[in-house]
């Protein structure tokens, strides 16, 4: 499962590392440089969304902050995103049939019971989450809408809340279409406009859409009380397998202007589209050079691309692909856009076999980069039942201004130091002690503590913490009720 060639010392990414366990990651960074990580596993007839954060280059060892009981049939990926606002909270998405918010201090995200208790938004599947200039929380997810003509299309519906998360909006139907929708990506530019771009197709179940597919777009200038009809990317697209794009992405330059790259199929070819106007017209398409997409090797329906921005303003993309047509191994490869231009591509890691995707990065202290990937082994890419897929990270670095860290304090765990594990300095409730580690195949990994897999955590095992920390209350009570007894007995006697 480790990258078949490491290109760490060439690149200036770090050798990749794995975290654990199962597939679909994302990352964020609070304002301290810690780097927080949660994605979906499971185990013991539990689906799970796992946490672990990176502090001064130590890994803590993962815990599963949820734990939803499997639903007969088969396991449920939980597909978590993760966002940290200005105050270092942290926000967190996930799905079980329903989609669920919930937030924590990013000092003791690791500790289960520090998560605020899940607010069920509506049934769904994927789930995207941004906050704007005035502490709104704005969020876009997918959600079935049978029509007579597609029994399984699912749309992409609009939601906020006023009040940090406790209440949320009624929901809107922003992509109004026949067909369906699938892998919504949601930013806030630097007015406060909101920009949602999707891939589109029938389907959107268990996260696929059946070809052809093509790629939309939808904005709001008044803070989503408004959206505009959907705008499809290239519209020739979507019409027959001959020709339709997926994996889209958007993000906003220093420069004010918008940017979308996705994935033309079968041509395998990476354009990109600019705005100017805020998304009011875009440029005609245009190839990102020195790139290709990997249709050829691997024809993929649930990979995705990311983006995210740097403090010079510049946009860092992550995507799996090729550099030339005669390659025949994926690679996870970055590509950056300075306002005007293309760099050529950074190989974060490469592989043969088996299969790299969904990946996600993250700008921490304005210069730093994290990404965040799973890997599908080469034996069993369409098995995830059989499958041994694991999440990995890399990081690395470039010459944009930094910004100073501020400090974000570590919560103490409710309970004493000394029983927890002493391996773990970082915040862990009791329950996760037992877990044991994962062997991280690279010998070009850097030293540190090897990823653990987590014991599946149930309401069961916050009673019994429960009862570890009143154990000592207890015991008194029963003594001094003891000693009544006896004195009134006496007294009677």
């Amino acid at each position: 499962m480790a990258p078949t060639e490491s290109f760490a010392q060439s690149s200036g990414w770090s050798a990749p590392v794995a975290l654990g366990a199962y597939w679909f990651p994302d990352v964020a960074v609070d304002g301290s440089g810690r780097v927080h990580t949660v994605w979906s596993s499971g185990g013991d007839g539990f689906d799970t969304v796992m946490y672990a954060a990176k502090t001064e280059d130590i890994w803590s060892r993962p815990v599963d902050i949820i734990a939803m009981p499997q639903i007969a049939g088969g396991s449920e990926a939980s597909r978590p995103t993760l966002m940290v606002d200005a105050a270092n909270n942290l926000h967190l998405t996930y799905r079980y049939t329903t989609v669920y918010y919930s937030q924590a201090p990013a000092g003791g995200a690791g500790v289960p019971g520090y998560w605020r208790p899940p607010f069920a938004i509506e049934e769904g599947y994927f789930s995207r989450l941004a906050r704007d200039s005035q502490g709104v929380l704005h969020l876009v997810f997918t959600q079935n809408v049978q029509t007579e003509t597609c029994r399984i299309c699912y749309h992409v519906f609009y939601v906020r809340s006023m009040d940090d998360g406790f209440m949320w909006s009624d929901p809107v139907d922003i992509s109004v279409q026949a067909t369906g929708a699938a892998k919504p990506q949601l930013i806030i530019d630097s007015q406060d406009n909101l920009h949602v771009v999707w891939e589109a197709g029938y389907g959107g179940s268990y996260g696929q859409l059946s070809d052809p597919t093509s790629v939309v777009y939808a904005m709001s200038d008044d803070a989503g009380n408004s959206w505009t009809r959907p705008y499809t990317f290239d519209p020739a697209r979507g019409k027959t397998t001959d020709s339709m794009a997926r994996n889209i992405t958007i993000a906003q330059d220093g420069n004010g202007h918008l940017v979308t790259v996705w994935w033309a199929i079968p041509e395998d070819i990476i354009f990109y589209q600019l705005s100017m106007d805020g998304g009011q017209t875009w440029s005609a398409k245009a190839p990102v050079p020195n790139v290709l997409g990997i249709w050829a090797l691997y024809q993929s329906r649930l990979d995705d691309y990311a983006t995210a921005v740097d403090s010079a303003g510049r946009i860092h993309l992550v995507m799996v692909g090729r550099r030339n047509l005669e390659q025949t191994r994926s690679e996870l490869l970055h590509v950056v856009w300075d306002g005007s231009n293309w760099s050529n591509p950074d190989v974060i890691a490469s592989y043969a076999g088996d299969m790299p995707e969904w990946p996600r990065i993250a700008v921490g202290l304005g210069n730093q980069l994290h990404v965040v990937w799973f890997v599908r082994d080469a034996e069993n890419i369409f098995n995830s039942d059989a499958g041994n897929y694991q999440v990995w990270y890399a990081t690395g670095a470039t010459d944009s201004p930094a910004i100073a860290p501020v400090a974000v304090l570590d919560i103490p765990p409710p309970l004493p130091v000394n029983e927890v594990d002493s391996i773990s300095s970082e915040i862990l409730p009791l329950a996760t002690s037992q877990i044991k580690p994962v062997v991280v195949d690279d010998a070009n990994a850097p030293s540190q503590p090897a990823a653990l897999l987590p014991n599946i955590q149930s309401e069961n095992d916050e009673v019994f913490l429960l009862l570890l920390a009143t154990a000592p209350v207890l015991a008194l009570i029963a003594v001094a009720a003891a000693v009544f007894s006896l004195q009134r007995r006496r007294r009677i006697g």
